[in-house]
């Protein structure tokens, strides 16, 4: 009965602690590749598609947030999809030339909205964000 105690101990502290030593330790060995840093003309197009629904409180911070990203702005495509909003979060983003924004005046979902703006993305990657 004292072996199956102490066994059981033994698996609880390996459970919390052994196998975070353990994993950190593997860690320490592993050889670590450099990062290849890549040009701008390297990078691929990408299309930021954000949903929104009744967000004018916020959606200028949103907004200037995703112009601030580090990624040439040349190869970042802003698109906000509002959805039903009636707090005027459509009119606060037209504000911003370089943002693209698909209003409907209907509230058909989150969903809805962002199946409704794929059909108007170009780029080989979306990037989905609230």
């Amino acid at each position: 009965m004292e072996a199956l105690f102490w066994t059981s101990t033994l698996v609880i502290i390996y459970t919390f602690i052994g196998y975070g030593l353990v994993i950190t330790a593997l860690a320490c060995f592993k050889k670590k590749k450099p990062l290849i840093a890549l040009s701008e003309e390297d990078l691929p197009e990408v299309t930021l598609l954000v949903a929104a629904y009744n967000e004018a409180d916020i959606i200028a911070k949103k907004v200037e947030n995703c112009m601030e990203l580090d990624y040439p702005a040349n190869k970042l495509n802003l698109l906000f999809v509002t959805d039903g909003s009636d707090d005027g979060t459509p009119e606060l983003i037209k504000e911003h030339p370089q943002v693209q924004v698909m209003h409907q005046p209907a509230r058909l979902g989150k969903i809805a909205a962002v199946n409704r703006a794929m059909p108007y993305v170009t780029t080989p990657i979306v990037i989905f964000t609230d």
